[in-house]
């Protein structure tokens, strides 16, 4: 009897939202750290290799791997917008942040669904999808 209330209990918190309501917290609406996006400190450039120009500037930063990750180089991609000196990680959610509104938003929401879509490389055009669809919207 106590193992069948004890598997009641175990799938009524499985199939709950949470164990924790978000909505019983009186607490205000505040900006937490994951909704401000983070430039990374002090690049050094000669660490990056850059990838492509245009709307956005895309480096490639490749660090000896360990154990964890049988010692494969770990490689991680970052951005720049034109004109700016401040380097983000690349990432969809990150670019979003910056082109919050507008017709730059509307077209990292139509085009784009994961990371991974950002490093599409379009031969025809012979640059990133990212770029070329970025230099449509504003063609300055």
């Amino acid at each position: 009897m106590k193992n069948l209330k004890f598997s009641i209990i175990l799938l009524a918190l499985l199939f709950s939202k949470s164990l924790a309501q978000a909505g019983s917290f009186n607490t205000p609406n505040t900006t937490s750290i994951q909704d401000s996006l983070i430039a990374i400190k002090n690049p050094k450039l000669s660490d990056f290799k850059i990838l492509g120009r245009g709307a956005i500037i895309i480096y490639e930063r490749q660090r000896p791997g360990d154990k964890l990750n049988l010692f494969k180089p770990i490689v991680t991609h970052y951005f720049s917008v034109k004109g700016s000196d401040q380097v983000y990680l690349f990432t969809l959610e990150n670019l979003k942040k910056i082109y919050r509104d507008g017709r730059y938003f509307d077209v990292l929401y139509t085009r784009f669904r994961i990371d991974s879509d950002l490093l599409v490389y379009d031969a025809i055009h012979q640059q990133y999808r990212i770029n070329y669809y970025l230099s449509k919207v504003d063609p300055a």
